[in-house]
């Protein structure tokens, strides 16, 4: 058995990342200057990263299946990668303690049966007739039964529209249940909590440390909850579903918000940094080009980007 060099368990989600990088980096799909950026991100990942190293001799060779036409090559990769996760744990890496259910989100999401990569949107047909679209970096399961229909979204962001069926509707994220009750609605889930947003009819939700309290919005409006609680139910957000239109309105936004918006849709890091993060941005953007919406931003607001690589970017002040 191997340990990591300090007695702190490293985060599961940081053995996953780690994880991912070695199945990339064997199978010739990573970029070393972006692992290297991630490994100087925190000493963590650095501990993670050695810990891979010393177990070296264990991971065996990559599969040959990985040599398989793309959908099935990548299927096979977050198994390799599930594999090596599972032997980093066993190894020591540990587990951080906490919220379990959201600890186990990145070892669930790598095995999720419907994914959308950064920039990528997608448009499902559900079994019963219902819609759903899946916005950019989403990974989850649908599962339907002879009893309920259940999406579990691990992280990213879907649009449902409801099919008239005897059987509940459920919405999953580790932070909680929403039930459907006729209608239209949005989730988003982020690392730390989800979001609900109503645009017909109501939903119910429960927070996953407390199953028993229920909180029940109606149209037009949204609620932020994570595992142990949730916020005062608010009025949904103007413009909050242009990204099924490929948009991304800013109103009198501090640039960090737009940043952080922008960067869901674009592979790699991309940060601003603090000298202008509370700078006010208005604009409507579109999200098929994202450098080319920094560029603008540059143009219109007097910031520059530099690029550390093609996958790891910085806002700033433009030099005087």
């Amino acid at each position: 058995m191997f340990g990591a060099s300090s007695s702190t368990p490293i985060a599961r989600k940081v053995l996953a990342a780690a994880a991912h990088w070695h199945v990339e980096l064997q199978c010739g799909g990573a970029d070393p200057a972006a692992l290297q950026a991630w490994r100087d991100a925190s000493a963590e990942h650095e501990r993670a990263w050695e810990l891979l190293q010393r177990m070296d001799g264990q991971l065996g060779a990559i599969p040959a299946a990985l040599a398989m036409p793309a959908l099935q090559a990548a299927q096979q990769r977050r198994r390799t990668a599930a594999k090596v996760l599972a032997m980093l744990v066993a190894a020591g890496g540990g587990i951080a303690l906490g919220q379990a259910g959201l600890q186990s989100a990145p070892w669930q999401a790598w095995t999720a049966s419907l994914r959308t990569a950064p920039g990528q949107r997608r448009h499902v047909t559900l079994a019963d007739g219902g819609r759903m679209e899946v916005n950019t970096d989403s990974a989850l399961d649908v599962a339907y039964g002879a009893t309920h229909r259940r999406i579990r979204l691990h992280h990213g962001e879907i649009m449902i529209t409801t099919a008239s069926d005897a059987r509940p509707f459920l919405v999953d994220t580790p932070h909680g249940v929403i039930r459907a009750l006729g209608t239209r609605f949005g989730v988003r889930c982020d690392a730390d909590d989800s979001t609900v947003s109503v645009y017909e009819h109501a939903v119910e939700v429960r927070c996953a440390a407390r199953p028993d309290a229920v909180r029940r919005l109606e149209a037009g409006q949204q609620l932020r909850f994570s595992a142990s609680g949730s916020e005062h139910v608010q009025a949904m957000s103007a413009h909050q579903d242009s990204w099924l239109r490929g948009m991304l309105v800013a109103a009198d936004w501090p640039l960090q918000q737009l940043v952080q918006e922008l960067a869901r849709y674009r592979r790699g890091r991309l940060a601003c940094d603090a000298s202008v993060a509370r700078r006010p941005v208005t604009g409507t953007y579109r999200l098929d080009d994202i450098d080319a919406v920094l560029e603008s931003l540059c143009a219109s607001h007097g910031l520059q980007v530099t690029y550390f690589t093609r996958y790891w970017a910085t806002m700033a002040a433009r030099p005087v």
